[in-house]
């Protein structure tokens, strides 16, 4: 079994060289709404107003699109493992923010410290890499070691493994808010979680405000 780094740039490599087809199907999201709708989920529950913000899996930049669109005041840091994600991200052109954009594995870093005021990362967990659910867990811990006051991610939910198939992977609820809440408390954080559906079907975002941040 190929390792999940190696999975998933095969999965984008091409599609990322390909500059005739629109961005939301270089990150294999079904329309740009649908891809905004997780966006606009993000920014509707944090104030994230003059705030530092990750976003982990930033492929082409498209959330700081957005955050620059609704001139939203914060400071944006976009990390991807594929070089090609973060060149074409640096050609674009913002009129509100200064991203800043890097070729980075936040999982593959040694020193982890709380650098961040919220941590977000959309889509990263879909690809089936066969070692999902351990990923994940990994993934939450490690993300609320980083964060200050928030972080966000979302999911397939199970109902849609049968529209989608074998190459994605999906979760339960259930699951996802027994594990999240164990982490939570190991990690001895103080913490209000929710989970959101409703933004868009077969899709749910998890929600940890952190409440002893200092």
């Amino acid at each position: 079994m190929k390792n999940k780094k190696s999975a998933i740039i095969e999965h984008y490599i091409n599609r990322v060289k390909d500059f005739n087809i629109p961005e939301y199907q270089v990150l294999d999201w079904e329309s740009k709404e649908a891809q905004e709708s997780r966006f606009k989920t993000l920014i509707e529950h944090f104030n994230m107003d003059s705030s530092v913000l990750l976003d982990i899996g930033c492929g082409l930049g498209s959330l700081a699109e957005y955050i620059d669109e609704k001139n939203i005041n914060l400071y944006y840091i976009g990390i991807d493992i594929m070089p090609e994600m973060i060149e074409r991200a640096k050609t674009k052109t913002f009129k509100n923010i200064n991203p800043q954009f890097m070729t980075l594995d936040f999982f593959g870093s040694s020193n982890i410290e709380k650098e961040f005021d919220y941590i977000y990362s959309s889509g990263i967990f879909n690809l089936n890499l066969g070692n999902n659910d351990k990923f994940l867990k990994d993934a939450i811990k490690l993300f609320l070691i980083a964060a200050r006051k928030g972080v966000c991610f979302n999911l397939l939910d199970i109902s849609f493994k049968e529209k989608y198939g074998d190459k994605y992977y999906y979760y339960k609820k259930e699951d996802i808010l027994k594990t999240t809440k164990e982490i939570l408390e190991s990690l001895n954080i103080k913490y209000n979680l929710n989970i959101s559906d409703e933004y868009l079907s077969g899709d749910f975002s998890v929600f940890v405000d952190i409440l002893n941040f200092c």
